[in-house]
Formats: structure tokens, C-alpha cells, sequence
């Protein structure tokens, strides 16, 4: 039976252990040193923030949600409009050709 092998090390440093950006950046950024000498996260596209744990589309959500019900809702009220007026009308054409042939026509 085969042992494992260890893992890979070059130069004595274990590329298995975490690194500063998965622990500090929330695995989503990589740290960069700072003008005063410590650490910092430069944060993936779409994160945000100083461990980049918040999304940009987490702070677009809800007013992109309520964007689209409205769109949504504009939508339904046109078109309820519009079946009321092409109603209308075709009871108007209806009414003008009884008027026009003096005969009844059965909707």
C-alpha cells in the first residue's frame, strides 16, 4: 500500500496553508500592503468593502426588485387600459352598424 505524499513545499512554504486574502478577504479579494504599512483587500469584481464580504449586487437588489414590479405593474395597467378601449370600440362599431342596417347583432 502506497503512503501519501506530503504536500508540495518550495522553499519551506506550504502552498496548502490558507492565504492572506482567503482569510483576511473573505477569499474574494487579494491583500496588497497599504501606505501606512499594513495590509489591505483588493476586492474581486463585485465585492466590496474593507474584508470584501459584501456584494455590489447585495446594495442593487431590492431597488432593482422594486424597479421591475413597477415596470411589471405599468405593464398589466396599459394593458388593462387598452382591452377597455378596444371593448369600448367594438361596442361603438356594433351599436353604428344596428344603427346604419336597423338590424340586431348578437354579441
Amino acid at each position: 500500500m502506497a503512503t501519501p505524499l506530503p504536500p508540495p513545499q518550495h522553499g519551506g512554504i506550504d502552498h496548502n496553508l490558507p492565504t492572506c486574502g482567503d482569510t483576511q478577504c473573505s477569499s474574494h479579494g487579494t491583500c496588497v500592503p497599504s501606505t501606512d504599512g499594513g495590509l489591505v483587500c483588493d476586492c474581486n469584481l463585485g465585492y466590496q468593502g474593507e474584508t470584501c464580504d459584501d456584494t455590489v449586487n447585495g446594495s442593487l437588489s431590492l431597488p432593482l426588485t422594486l424597479s421591475v414590479l413597477a415596470v411589471i405593474i405599468g405593464i398589466l395597467i396599459v394593458a388593462v387600459i387598452l382591452a377597455k378601449l378596444r371593448r369600448k370600440q367594438k361596442k361603438r362599431n356594433r351599436k353604428h352598424l344596428e344603427e346604419k342596417h336597423g338590424y340586431d347583432i348578437v354579441a
